[in-house]
């Protein structure tokens, strides 16, 4: 495990026919591995307990969390980024890639977006920002109810968040498994 945070894990796994763990190669990492804290519960093995190296952790970046944003009265075309009332007042990042999601769902490529102070951002401008990522890409076909910013793993050596609804896409396939 990398990260927890609330019900999400953030892990890596061995490849045994490559004889390394998945993410061993930090110059090469794009998506990170996340499911939830129950399928880590119910399926992992515990091997054992190792610190990240000091490169690993600014890597992976385990301060950061996996949910930035999510709001389920707010919309991506929402006028209103005062509402955003997410528990976190900030994210501290300098710099993230956000990844707007295409009229069919799919994920389209990530736009790199600074924070205004230059060392983090407010739950609302990182919204605010997000909304104007998002908006070239709007159609009519909306992913549920709200909004959402989701870690999904670098890109280009910075965090990359993909946007959303309110509810994550990894939420999204646990509850049509669960059906």
């Amino acid at each position: 495990m990398l990260l927890r945070d609330s019900d999400v894990v953030m892990y890596d796994a061995w490849w045994p026919h490559l004889e390394a763990w998945g993410l061993a190669d930090l110059a090469a990492i794009k998506r990170h591995y996340v499911t939830s804290v129950s399928a880590v519960e119910e399926k992992a093995t515990h091997l054992r307990t190792v610190p990240l190296t000091a490169d690993e952790m600014a890597v992976h970046r385990p301060d950061l969390p996996f949910a930035a944003v999510q709001d389920v009265a707010m919309t991506w075309s929402s006028g209103d980024t005062g509402r955003v009332t997410d528990a976190r007042a900030e994210l501290s990042a300098s710099q993230v890639y956000l990844l707007p999601f295409g009229p069919g769902g799919g994920t389209k490529a990530g736009v790199r977006v600074a924070a205004d102070n230059g060392n983090a951002f407010t739950v609302g401008e990182l919204f605010r920002k997000a909304q104007a990522v998002q908006a070239r890409h709007l159609g009519d076909v909306l992913p549920g109810a709200g909004a959402g910013i989701y870690r999904s793993g670098l890109q280009r050596g910075l965090p990359a968040y993909y946007l959303w609804g309110a509810v994550s896409r990894l939420h999204e396939h646990l509850a049509a498994h669960r059906r």
